[in-house]
């Protein structure tokens, strides 16, 4: 999921100098259940909100704040 969520802020967010992510495990994976993510952006550390739309493991990454 790390992979995904940093591929999909410097693709689709067009965010610059993303660095490691780190996603909590063991997450539930239920419709509508959020939980979220460190990204290192330019060396500072911003939280990224996921958001889990299907019980089938689909998601949507919010922007780093």
């Amino acid at each position: 999921m790390q992979a995904d969520v940093r591929k999909i802020l410097t693709e689709t967010y067009q965010v610059r100098d993303v660095g490691e992510v780190l996603c909590p495990a063991n997450q539930t994976v239920k419709d509508g259940s959020t939980f979220t993510c460190t990204a290192q952006v330019g060396g500072e550390g911003k939280t990224v909100t996921i958001t889990v739309t299907g019980d089938d493991g689909r998601y949507e990454v919010g922007a780093p704040s």
